[in-house]
């Protein structure tokens, strides 16, 4: 005669596992790991080159779609790293999110309900030197808990001059030297930027000068001889670019700043004092 089998005798379920699965069911305990990085935040920055000095962004993005509560975001911390570089700005696209960067260079962002609502923030980056700039996005959870973490690499570049400015030649000295010539003389301003980069390389409007107080510091003379008349020519055969500056009369007795204004946007100096 063959028998059935026993059914196993019911249990009663204990607090502890109704709590479990109450709060399970409502999203309250995670029970899987954390989402990754790429489902929690995303982070965008250009690779670069970047100039020192030229705003950029940067994209941080909080998608907050994980149905427990432990996976969601509703706050970041975000840091820079590497070469110099400072948040002077951040925009969200949401009004519940707010941000504060007073430290520069790092900050947090956050909801302020403290609910998980889907965000963009775009921050505005100045980078003050050349280097990489890292970008690092920590997604932290109602229980500060950090969920997940995205980076982004920019590339800055120190600006170079594009030529190669050594000084002034003679007969006119460099600063902070003073300059002594007769007003109403011209001035052969000489210079090298080492080798011919053809006429057009003075900024618009340049050269210039502009009256400056006289300190009472001794003047050096500047034998100017007999000049061209023309404006600006170059020498091959002695790589010397040469701005024939013709002064005023009326200058006698004052002291005047000369200003040789490149268009790859340096300026170079020298001090003038009119007899």
């Amino acid at each position: 005669m063959s028998r059935s089998p026993l059914a196993a005798p019911s249990r009663r379920r204990g607090p502890v596992a109704l709590l479990t699965a109450a709060a399970t069911a409502f999203g309250l305990l995670a029970l899987t790991a954390p989402a990754q990085a790429d489902s929690v935040v995303q982070l965008g920055a250009p690779a670069g080159p970047v100039p020192v000095d030229a705003p950029y962004t940067v994209t941080v993005d909080l998608p907050n779609t994980s149905p427990d509560y432990a996976g969601r975001a509703p706050m970041v911390n975000i840091a820079l790293t590497g070469a110099a570089a400072t948040v002077t700005s951040a925009q969200t696209s949401d009004w519940e999110w707010s941000c504060d960067f007073a430290a520069g260079s790092s900050g947090s962002c956050w909801n302020l309900a403290g609910m998980g609502t889907p965000a963009s923030i775009t921050l505005t980056v100045v980078p003050t030197a050349g280097g990489t700039v890292t970008a690092k996005a920590d997604a932290v959870n109602p229980l500060n808990t950090v969920i997940g973490t995205a980076t982004a690499d920019t590339q800055v570049e120190n600006p170079t001059p594009a030529f190669p400015f050594t000084g002034f030649f003679a007969p006119v000295h460099n600063a902070p030297a003073v300059n002594s010539v007769n007003a109403g003389r011209a001035v052969p301003v000489k210079f090298s930027l080492d080798g011919d980069k053809g006429l057009d390389i003075l900024a618009a409007g340049s050269p210039t000068s502009q009256r400056t107080a006289c300190d009472g510091t001794a003047a050096d003379p500047v034998e100017t001889g007999a000049v061209s008349t023309s404006g600006l020519t170059y020498d091959a055969a002695t790589d010397t670019y040469t701005y024939v500056w013709k002064t005023d009369r009326a200058w006698a007795g004052t002291c005047r700043t000369f200003h040789l204004g490149l268009s790859d946007g340096t300026d170079h100096v020298a001090h003038f004092e009119f007899r």
